[in-house]
């Protein structure tokens, strides 16, 4: 599985200015600058939390239409939206689905802004195990704090 990098070419890398924890039965791994946080559950789904200072100015709105239109493009079919929360800010979030050689897999991403920085979270596996691991997710979306 990979997680996609949709926005790369919009931000640049900064220092982490967030907290978070990896979900329930999820262990924290690191490989990357500490502008990103990483998990992965012991079935493979993975889970990360990413840090961006944005190049340019833009609405939440924006990034909406953004976030929908780069998967279309993508051939992801949009499975839900959700109504979160990241460090107590209301997010826009989605649940995608693409296919794999087995069936298809999950893709979650949400996002907030803050000042001048983008926050945004992505978790991503096989359908039926991401779904038996999207509550705990979901909770370690909402308890991320960010500065």
């Amino acid at each position: 599985m990979k997680f996609l990098f949709i926005f790369a070419t919009l931000f640049l890398f900064s220092c982490a200015s967030f907290k978070a924890k990896a979900p329930e039965n999820f262990a924290e791994y690191s490989d990357s600058p500490s502008d990103k946080f990483r998990a992965i559950s012991s079935d493979g789904v993975l889970y990360r939390v990413s840090e961006y200072e944005q190049k340019a100015e833009a609405s939440m709105d924006f990034w909406r239409e953004a976030f929908l239109l780069r998967m279309k493009n993508a051939n992801y079919k949009q499975e839900d939206s959700l109504n979160v929360s990241i460090g107590g800010k209301a997010a826009i979030g989605y649940i995608f689905s693409f296919a794999n050689n087995t069936g298809y897999d999950l893709y979650l991403v949400a996002a907030v802004q803050s000042k001048e920085k983008m926050f945004v979270v992505e978790a991503t596996g096989e359908s039926t195990k991401f779904e038996t691991r999207k509550k705990d997710i979901l909770n370690a979306i909402g308890n991320i704090d960010i500065n």
